[in-house]
This record gives structure tokens, sequence and C-alpha cells, in this order.
């Protein structure tokens, strides 16, 4: 596997099917970053949303409790881990504000693969 998927994911797994898990997360948030660059989002803030979205893989993974990855689980804002980034990462309005943003952008980015039918979860309203 890819060196930069192993060293994004490395702290995110403590067995086989966690290993998986977060293979799978880390590959979705690496083309979720992939989109952000084509839309000529400047370098530094793709940064912060990299730097967010490690937080985010990492959160879903330890607390996430999910039995298998599906993008959808990014798809409400509200999932978002906000206790344990304000615990473990920073109380500061500015940290919780770029973290928010990556979030919803995250939540965006899902919906729009679904209106494209992109992802298999459920059906194109139509």
């Amino acid at each position: 596997m890819n060196n930069e998927l192993e060293n994004f994911i490395e702290d995110w797994f403590w067995d086989k099917n966690s290993y998986q898990f977060a293979q799978e997360i880390g590959l979705f948030l690496f083309q979720f970053l992939d989109n952000l660059k084509g839309k000529g989002i400047s370098a530094q803030t793709i940064r912060k949303h990299s730097s967010n979205c490690w937080l985010i893989g990492k959160f879903e993974c330890d607390y996430g409790y999910h039995e298998s990855f599906t993008p959808a689980i990014f798809e409400y804002e509200y999932a978002d881990h906000l206790d344990e980034f304000k615990r473990k990462v920073s109380d500061s309005k500015y940290a919780i504000e770029s973290y928010k943003a990556t979030r919803k952008k995250i939540s965006q980015y899902v919906k729009s693969l679904k209106n494209k039918d992109e992802i298999g979860d459920e059906k194109k309203e139509t």
C-alpha cells in the first residue's frame, strides 16, 4: 500500500479489522482532499483541511463504532466528535471553527457524491 496512506493512518488502528477500516477512511479522505485541490484552493488551506482530516479519521476510528466503512458516516456534521476535539486538541474558537469547516466540507462532498450516484449506500433522489 502507498506509503503516504500508511503514514497517515498509522495511529488509527489496533488489529486487522480496524486496519482495513482505517485504510478505507484514509483513502476516502485523500479522495476528498484531491477534490479540494482540484478546486484551486490555496496550499495553506489544503494543509489545514489535511490536518483536520487526520483528526477526523482518528476520531472516527477511535470513537465512531462503525461495523464497516461507508462515506455516509460523514454525511451529517453533527457526528463530528467535537467533544473529543475540544478535550484532546484545542478549545480555541479558531481551531474549533476550522475543524467544523472541514467536517462541513466533507459532509457536502458526500452529499455531492450521492447526487452523482457515486456511492452505493443509497439511490439518488429523483
